[in-house]
């Protein structure tokens, strides 16, 4: 599902496999504003995120043919700048390990958020970072 973007719009890119998991996660965040895209797998990742610059990205761990880890690497050699928010069914431990690579790396990553994920937490960390008030 793709919205198109107006150039002062917030924009997030879910990189989710799953499509029902894709759709719940940019429902959300276009009704808090966003302009949407998704992205299935990391092939065109880094040629989006040049692209589009989406202030926010939402990442599921568990992606075909690539890990987080090495998403995670792909998204900083990107030089993105945003939010990246990992949601993911996998355990809390790797959750937190693989957001602490991320801020070690120079990310910006709000908690993480596990599947099935909370709607209102997610639109409450949408709005925040939309408004500027962190998350």
């Amino acid at each position: 599902m793709t919205q198109p973007a107006e150039p002062t719009a917030h924009r997030l890119l879910a990189v989710e496999d799953d499509p029902d998991s894709a759709d719940l996660i940019v429902r959300v965040a276009a009704r808090c504003g966003y302009a949407t895209r998704t992205s299935p797998d990391a092939e065109l990742l880094r040629e989006t995120i040049r692209e589009w610059q989406p202030h926010v990205i939402t990442l599921d761990l568990c992606l075909p043919n690539i890990d987080g880890m090495e998403v995670i690497s792909l998204i900083k050699e990107s030089a993105f700048t945003g939010e990246l928010i990992i949601i993911s069914g996998q355990a809390d431990w790797i959750r937190d390990l693989t957001r602490n690579i991320a801020i070690e790396s120079g990310l910006s990553v709000p908690p993480h958020m596990s599947k099935p994920v909370d709607l209102r937490r997610l639109r409450d960390v949408l709005t925040g970072i939309r408004d500027g008030k962190g998350t």
